[in-house]
C-alpha cells in the first residue's frame, strides 16, 4: 500500500525467506536469511513494515518487521501454528488461521500490538487462508470440505458468525485468497494439480471468471488501485 514494492516468499536452498522487489522487477532485496521458513508476507497500511508467519522459534508464529525502526517484533507466542495472518483495514487487529496442538483448525484474532490473542471461530476442517475485506465487514477463508489439498471459499462476519460458502462449482481451489479493493471480488487459484489458473469470484453471486490460461499459477494479489 502507498508504495511501489511487491513482497513475496522466495525459496533459497532448503528454506523459504522473504524477498522484496520494485514493481518493475528491479532492486531485489532479501529480507530474511535464518534457517527457518517465512510465509504469508503482507505490508502494513503505511507500507513501513511487513507482517508474516515464521517458524524461527519452532512453531509458526506471527512477526512484524519494521523497516523504519529496523526491528523485528513477535506478536504471538506458541498459540499453535499460525497460517495466513492479515491486517484489519484500520490496522488495529490481525486475523489468522491457527492449528493448535490437538490438530484442530480455527480462526483467531490478535491486536496489532500482540495483545489479546483469541479464537473467533472453531473450524470444522482444515483452514489454510484468511483475508479481511477492505470494507472491514467480512472475513473470507479457505477451508477443506474433506478432499486433501482441495478447498472451498467461505465468508463470515468479523465476530465469527453468519458463515456462508461463496465458491460454487470451481474445482481444485488452492490455499490463498485476496480481496479486490472494492470488496466485490476475491482472487483464488484453482484447477488440476500442476495446472492451476487464477480466477476472480463475485462474492455476491458466486460467479467466477478465469483470468489466466497456462502454466501453474498461485497466490494472486490485487494492486492497491
Amino acid at each position: 500500500p502507498h508504495s511501489e514494492r511487491i513482497i513475496f516468499t522466495c525459496t533459497r536452498g532448503d528454506y523459504n525467506h522473504l524477498c522484496m522487489i520494485d514493481e518493475d522487477g528491479s532492486n531485489l532485496q532479501r529480507l530474511s536469511d535464518l534457517e527457518a521458513n517465512d510465509y504469508y508476507p503482507s505490508f502494513s497500511l503505511d507500507g513501513n513494515s511487513v507482517l508474516f508467519a515464521s517458524n524461527r522459534n519452532g512453531v509458526f508464529d506471527i512477526f512484524l518487521m519494521s523497516f523504519s525502526e529496523r526491528q523485528l517484533f513477535q506478536l504471538t507466542d506458541h498459540v499453535g501454528n499460525v497460517v495466513s495472518p492479515d491486517f484489519s483495514p484500520d490496522g488495529r487487529k490481525i486475523v489468522f488461521a491457527n492449528r493448535t496442538a490437538n490438530g484442530s483448525a480455527s480462526i483467531w484474532m490478535v491486536n496489532s500490538n500482540g495483545l489479546n490473542a483469541h479464537q473467533v471461530y472453531a473450524g470444522i476442517n482444515t483452514i489454510v487462508a484468511t483475508r479481511w475485506s477492505p470494507d472491514g465487514e467480512t472475513i473470507a477463508y479457505a477451508m477443506s470440505i474433506g478432499i486433501p489439498n482441495d478447498y472451498e471459499i467461505f465468508m463470515m462476519d468479523v465476530n465469527g458468525k453468519n458463515h456462508r460458502r461463496i465458491s460454487q462449482g470451481l474445482l481444485g481451489i488452492g490455499g490463498s485468497i485476496d480481496w479486490s479493493p472494492n470488496s466485490r471480488y476475491l482472487l483464488v487459484y484453482a484447477g488440476p494439480v500442476g495446472d492451476k489458473d487464477i480466477f476472480q469470484i463475485n462474492v455476491a453471486t458466486g460467479d467466477y471468471t478465469q483470468l489466466t490460461d497456462g502454466g501453474n499459477n498461485a497466490a494472486a494479489s490485487y494492486s492497491p488501485d
